[in-house]
């Protein structure tokens, strides 16, 4: 008998066109697992009236539930996030019989609408934690419905998915049961090659993320003025702190350059020859994954997923106002400026350090974080999960 496609719904609270960690880990993944032959179809909120209720992208189907009307005020704001809750409730009953496995990127309230569904309709529900720390999903989503929304999660998801160590650990200090924890990292696609570097005759050192408070791009700028700007330093996203920042790039002796939102920042990770992220919190960064992935020199604070990305085997941070050589990049505490500019001068006096650090990155990619294993490793996931059915699993 010929094996009908596994059938899974990943909901996401939002999707494209907005361009975030979530966002983006979302779109690869469900597009690879389309590759692999899973049946995958994604439901998100409709945050503008020009976005469609429905379209195709990378040959995935796209539906989105929401009112965009309601979206300006804050308050107004809220009650559209509960409406993608109480929709994605409503339509995993409705249409039950129509999918296997429901896949909830963020532990968030539509993680528990979903989990709650997902027992009632009698399907397994998985959801992906996406950042720990102080911007933790498991921290967050204490926050709303006093605490239900959590309780609801912590009770019915039948797998949490941690992206790094530091993420496991939340999940049991917030009451997950060990058999409910399955660890599987985030993806990337690696290129059969390291491209090559782009021509510039100075150094390129690139931040590439939000401007969020978290994210401690702030940390950067001053990193990079206490270094002596060895190069030039480019700032690529957009934020809430986006004014601040330029602010403060404006004493900064060498010049720093901010592009505002990259639609595709492949050519940035091309030219450069450093990534450095000093985040107060991560789960696992797309875009420290894509850099390594481009054999590119990386330094990071010792924060979530940064840590497997990096150095696993420094069991803690390195000493304030000093960085560690892990086996794939440096590391630093979180907050520790100086430790960072003494990093960013370490790498920028050494080609051969960057190097070596770059051609160990690409292998970490390649054994670790490839994106068709990582999909494949959640289709197994899938697979245990909903147990013989007709025609799955195929024989071999």
């Amino acid at each position: 008998m010929k094996a009908s496609p596994l059938r899974v719904i990943v909901v996401v609270s939002q999707f494209w066109p907005v361009i975030g960690g979530a966002e983006v880990q979302a779109r690869r993944l469900a597009a690879e697992l389309l590759r692999q032959g899973v049946d995958v179809e994604v439901w998100t909120a409709r945050l503008q009236r020009a976005w469609p209720r429905a379209e195709t992208l990378d040959g995935l189907r796209v539906r989105r539930f929401g009112s965009p009307w309601l979206l300006g005020r804050l308050f107004l704001r809220r009650i559209e996030r509960y409406f993608f809750m109480l929709a994605t409730f409503v339509e995993l009953l409705r249409r039950r019989r129509s999918y296997d496995v429901v896949h909830v990127h963020q532990v968030l309230g539509a993680a528990a609408a979903a989990a709650l569904a997902g027992r009632l309709a009698g399907h397994p529900v998985v959801a992906r934690i996406s950042s720990t720390g102080s911007t933790s999903d498991l921290l967050v989503s204490g926050r709303g419905g006093f605490g239900i929304q959590r309780a609801v999660a912590r009770r019915f998801l039948t797998r949490v998915v941690a992206v790094s160590a530091q993420a496991a650990e939340e999940c049991r200090r917030w009451g997950y049961r060990a058999d409910q924890i399955v660890y599987i990292p985030n993806g990337v696609a690696v290129p059969a090659t390291a491209p090559a570097h782009g021509e510039s005759e100075e150094l390129e050192v690139l931040y590439l993320g939000g401007l969020r408070r978290e994210k401690r791009v702030d940390l950067v700028i001053e990193a990079w003025k206490s270094a002596g700007g060895p190069g030039r330093l480019t700032i690529a996203g957009e934020g809430p702190e986006g004014d601040r920042l330029r602010r403060l790039a404006q004493a900064v002796s060498q010049p720093v350059r901010f592009l505002g939102r990259v639609e595709d920042p492949q050519p940035l990770l091309e030219r450069c020859d450093i990534l450095v992220l000093a985040s107060d919190a991560e789960g696992m960064s797309n875009a420290l994954l894509e850099a390594m992935a481009c054999g590119r020199a990386c330094i990071a604070t010792y924060v979530g997923g940064n840590v497997a990305a990096l150095g696993p085997e420094l069991a803690v941070p390195p000493p304030a106002g000093r960085y560690a050589v892990g086996s794939a990049g440096l590391l630093v505490r979180v907050g520790d400026a100086a430790a960072l500019a003494a990093g960013l001068q370490a790498l920028a006096r050494s080609p051969e350090l960057r190097g070596w650090l770059g051609r160990a990155a690409r292998q970490r990619c390649l054994a670790r974080f490839r994106l068709e294993a990582v999909a494949e490793s959640y289709r197994r996931l899938y697979a245990d999960l909903v147990g013989p059915r007709a025609g799955w699993p195929p024989t071999v």
